[in-house]
């Protein structure tokens, strides 16, 4: 198994934002989607990927343990901050969606030459914009997210 190697902290992740659902989740189609200008500048933070299935508990009555049976996969939400660029087509995008569209979103994660997508699609549930007096102007999304999460090692 391989260590890691080369920058292991900082801006070693990159957001993509697909104004259309992208149908074909592969390494060509991802990588075509992945490009500059789907990119979304001045992230700030990018919040956790979670992947959670409820479980149900099954009581049968005289046995010793109780079951468990897999139920439905929730797939959360994705958050992620922005310093805000009103002059950016992607920002300007993302606070005034309706939250009635489905998008794409792609991570790409880089390691020296090695890239790894991560791909999902959802609706953005939230889009807030905050200007603190002694800060910069940022905007917090939400992303709703609609299916699970594809992960495509790059060859």
């Amino acid at each position: 198994m391989a260590g890691i190697t080369g920058r292991a902290a900082g801006f070693i992740a990159t957001l993509y934002y697909v104004e259309t659902v992208m149908t074909t989740k592969d390494a060509t189609t991802v990588a075509a989607g992945a490009v500059t200008i789907n990119n979304v500048k001045d992230v700030a933070d990018m919040g956790t990927l979670s992947k959670a299935r409820t479980v149900i508990d099954i009581p049968v009555y005289g046995d010793d343990v109780m079951g468990k049976l897999p139920g439905q996969a929730d797939p959360g939400e994705f958050t992620f901050n922005v310093t805000l660029n009103n002059d950016n087509v992607i920002h300007k995008s993302l606070r005034d969606d309706s939250g009635k569209t489905e998008h794409t979103f792609i991570i790409k994660f880089s390691q020296d030459t090695n890239e790894t997508y991560c791909v999902f699609d959802g609706y953005v549930a939230t889009a807030d914009v905050s200007q603190p007096r002694d800060d910069r102007i940022q905007m917090d999304i939400s992303i709703a997210r609609s299916g699970a999460v594809t992960w495509i090692d790059a060859p």
